[in-house]
């Protein structure tokens, strides 16, 4: 670094010094209240709201930090500055605060701070329990929300009450939007000469269902930034017998009733826009004109449209769709005329309209929305134009940088580890949801994979946190959970499969940090969950109930109270045995005692009953029902059956590699007549992981390539026209048994995939974390990660290597067997055991770098114990 560059960083240093110690404003209000606009209307429907304040600072104050929450959503700007664009989902009762950061937009004098308040209304949904009460919350050491505070109805949206209802009939997601730009007065509020004397005054909220003080919330701010489309599918002109109309969901339907008329010259004039040139676009009274863009994979976030001029009154739909053909119905969603079906995945109304006032304008849309295709249909009713020179959506994700990595020399292998981060990284938001299209759910039983995902490959560990608390925030009396908190759809109690899998989360978490504090804070709601659980226990040690999720849409499941699930019973051993671990941790002997006897006692009853005998060429295996008043009733043999039992050993080893052998056969996987294929795409992280566990590693590398192989771009078995996969291939399926393995033909329904399957689920991303554990083979040897345990399998891939993270920092990877050379990087504050792979434990490694003589010493059973952080290379002999 030169000289001149570091007294560049001094001199930035001391100007952020100097800003940020410099005193406080002097009109901030330090006893900040829940404020809302008219008492008389606490909880409206689909109303966006204004609120602004004027605050004058003498100086810069030390601290520029605020809080922010808000009931049900806002949008916060200072001085013209977007900052946040939505708050983190919440439990009414238990609302958090966001902090914000915003120091760096503040100026000595006059600052103006701007909120859009989106309150939902008495709606159902998945982000939220409940909306008794409007509300918005701002406090900083230098402003805070009070009746000097003023609101304004944004004139620029059209009020209705018209939610969007999902395929199935569901409420889950919010409203269409219609906004007219002729009343949009942004941006000259943000001016602090803007007169809003004429707006009432806010009103302190007395007495509603937030805290006083809300805490904090556990996670950053979305990290938000615009992405344009990638291609033009088609452009041209639009007919349909639907008339344009002021119904809230008649936007979508008319876009679905579209005929579609692509012309050359139009997609050619489109394209300009990907080439950074303004695309003008005219029309004669009566004319609809469209362009649909592709943008080459799932994008979540705000739409936005930059209109260089516009002519008033045009009005312009914003349609949006996620895959090209349903698995369920074979029926197509999108088309090359550049027609689209928006109502086929997340339901009717599932569109936005915009009508142009007169001149340059920027509309962003305040409503989240998701797609691989969107389209914009343009109606004319008079004579007119619209340049458009901008358009595409403003992403919002959590902010994550990727640690992780893998490359194996396959090509198809590297192929499915981007669309697996695509599909990860789209559906970390506020939480770990399953889908931001169609539900954004906090779906527990994905979200605690996806967890242990996200500390590996990007080094976060605060949206588990997050849906920790917030899952335990929503257990009921009887001790079970929501499955999808906070929300509050009617979806409680959760099967137990699923709940159960906050236990794991809070395993995990205990494990990563080494942190004993998170056992005891959640230790009530840990024995209230199992006094639920185990109360289905008889006296034989039998796990019985039919509440459950199993493999979801495949397989036999318990359909009485006193069936027991051969699948889900595993599950329960493996996280009852955790929770006897945290309780000795915290000193609870008594409790991990009785922990302890009962997990055996299952144990027992598990292979006395849901094991079936050898018979006729038939392997022993699990069972996926066992029902006590109906022995020799159907019983079911699934792949997913025997993927717990297997890595948890309840199976003998012997037994465990015959069922893989029979239930997954040679070369790739495919299950026999009579045995269910997998379909819950967790199921194929664990069927993944239970091969590896029998030996089967390089099976397992094929069973992935089988399975993942119609959504690869280019691949052979990928039956979507190339136009439609783009250069990432995918989407990936919401549920994983395909119309191709049930041999459907057209018009036939697929039962295995739902109604309204999404193309940005994020399940679908869990071999990211079998490629970790068992591939580069690293896993945690400690509480805390002080020491880990590297044995690397290349399971028949050339080579593996990559980064993976761990609590003290990353670790390198790098086996290569053709060469015989391992290659291993590890952390400061960490101990790591290498298990040589087979032809290093037959021939011997010998070190290739020669190192201190106690960095390097024997372990157990051949393995090498390395005591210090640095490179490692070994040879074998």
């Amino acid at each position: 670094m030169t000289v001149r560059k570091k007294m560049g960083l001094v001199v930035l240093a001391a100007v952020l010094v100097a800003c940020c110690s410099s005193g406080r404003g002097v009109e901030s209000s330090p006893n900040a209240r829940w404020i809302w606009s008219d008492p008389n209307d606490p909880a409206p429907a689909n109303r966006f709201t204004y609120f602004r304040k004027v605050v004058r600072l003498d100086r810069l104050p030390e601290n520029g930090n605020l809080r922010f929450a808000a009931d049900s959503n806002a949008r916060l700007w200072i001085n013209g500055h977007i900052v946040r664009r939505k708050v983190a989902r919440y439990r009414e009762e238990n609302i958090t605060a966001e902090v914000v950061q915003a120091g760096q937009y503040l100026k000595p004098g006059e600052n103006t701070v701007v909120v859009l308040h989106h309150n939902w209304g008495p709606i159902i949904t998945f982000q939220r329990t409940g909306n008794l009460r409007a509300g918005l919350y701002i406090a900083g050491p230098w402003i805070g929300t009070d009746s000097s505070w003023r609101w304004l109805t944004a004139p620029q949206f059209q009020r209705h009450d018209k939610q969007i209802v999902g395929v199935i009939g569901d409420h889950r997601i919010r409203y269409p939007l219609m906004v007219d730009g002729r009343r949009i007065i942004e941006p000259a509020l943000h001016d602090p000469n803007f007169d809003d004397s004429a707006w009432p005054a806010a009103v302190v909220v007395e007495d509603g269902p937030w805290p006083a003080r809300p805490s904090d919330v556990e996670t950053p701010g979305q990290r938000e930034y615009p992405v344009r489309p990638a291609g033009v599918l088609a452009a041209g002109s639009a007919e349909s017998d639907e008339p344009l109309s002021d119904d809230p969901l008649s936007m979508a339907k008319r876009i679905r009733l579209a005929t579609c008329r692509p012309e050359p010259q139009a997609i050619r004039q489109a394209q300009q826009l990907l080439a950074g040139q303004t695309l003008t676009i005219r029309g004669q009274a009566g004319q609809t004109r469209y362009v649909t863009f592709d943008f080459h994979r799932p994008v979540h976030g705000y739409p936005y449209l930059s209109l260089g001029q516009a002519d008033e009154g045009v009005l312009i739909d914003f349609g949006y769709a996620e895959i090209h053909r349903s698995l369920y119905s074979g029926a197509v969603h999108v088309d090359q005329t550049g027609w689209l079906n928006p109502e086929g995945v997340v339901g009717p109304g599932y569109a936005d309209r915009y009508l142009t006032r007169a001149g340059p304008q920027r509309i962003e849309l305040g409503e989240e929305r998701t797609c691989r295709w969107l389209t914009v249909h343009i109606h004319f009713l008079q004579e007119a134009s619209v340049t458009i020179e901008d358009l595409g959506l403003v992403q919002s994700q959590y902010p994550v940088d990727r640690i992780g990595s893998f490359a194996c020399g396959n090509d198809a292998v590297e192929q499915i580890v981007r669309l697996c981060l695509i599909h990860a990284e789209v559906t970390m938001s506020d939480s770990y949801v399953d889908t931001p299209g169609r539900e954004d759910g906090q779906w527990i039983e994905d979200a605690r994979l996806r967890a242990l995902i996200a500390a590996r490959w990007f080094g976060d560990t605060r949206l588990r946190e997050l849906m920790i608390r917030t899952h335990a925030e929503a257990q009921g009396p009887d001790g079970n959970l929501h499955p999808f908190a906070p929300s509050n759809y009617p979806a409680y109690p959760a099967g137990y499969d699923w709940s159960v899998q906050w236990v794991a989360a809070l395993y995990d978490q205990y494990v990563w940090t080494g942190d004993k504090t998170w056992i005891e804070r959640y230790w009530p709601h840990v024995q209230a969950y199992w006094r639920a659980v185990l109360k289905h226990v008889d006296e034989q040690g039998l796990w019985r109930t039919s509440h459950l999720f199993a493999d979801i849409r495949v397989g036999v499941h318990p359909q009485a109270p006193h069936q027991s699930s051969g699948i889900v019973t595993p599950w329960i051993i493996e996280r009852l045995r955790w929770s006897e671990e945290l309780a000795r941790e915290i000193g609870q002997t008594r409790q991990a005692e009785q922990w302890r006897e009962m997990a055996d006692k299952l144990t027992g009853a598990f292979r006395a009953c849901h094991v079936v005998p050898a018979r006729d060429g038939v392997p022993a295996h699990v069972a996926d029902v066992y029902d006590s008043q109906r022995p020799d009733g159907p019983r079911g043999y699934s792949q997913a059956g025997q993927t717990v039992a297997v890595y948890t050993d309840l199976l003998s080893p012997t037994d465990a590699r015959a069922t893989l052998n029979y239930a997954f056969a040679d070369p790739e996987g495919a299950p026999p007549a009579g045995v269910t294929r997998w379909n819950n795409p967790t199921y194929g992280y664990r069927a993944l992981k239970a091969l590896s566990h029998a030996g089967l590693t390089e099976r397992a590398v094929q069973h992935l390539l089988e399975r993942y192989a119609p959504y690869l771009p280019g691949h052979p078995r990928n039956t979507t026209p190339l136009l439609f996969q783009g250069p990432y291939g995918g989407p990936l399926p919401e549920y994983w048994v395909s119309r191709e393995d049930l041999h459907l033909a057209s018009g036939q329904i697929n039962p295995a995939q739902p109604r309204d399957e999404t193309g940005s689920h994020g399940w679908q991303c869990v071999p990211l974390l079998w490629l970790h554990e068992t591939l580069l083979g690293v896993t945690l040897a400690e509480p805390g990660g002080g020491r880990i345990r590297i044995a690397p399998q290349a399971g028949g891939l050339p080579y593996v290597q990559g980064w993976t993270n761990t609590p003290k920092g990353p670790v390198w990877v790098n086996w290569q067997p053709s060469a015989g050379l391992l290659e291993v990087r590890i952390p400061a504050g960490c101990q790591a055991e290498v298990i040589p792979p087979p032809i290093g434990r037959e021939r011997g490694f010998f070190v290739q770098h020669q190192y201190a003589e106690e960095s390097v010493s024997s372990g157990p059973e051949g393995s090498l114990i390395l005591n210090r952080p640095g490179r490692y290379v070994f040879q074998v002999r």
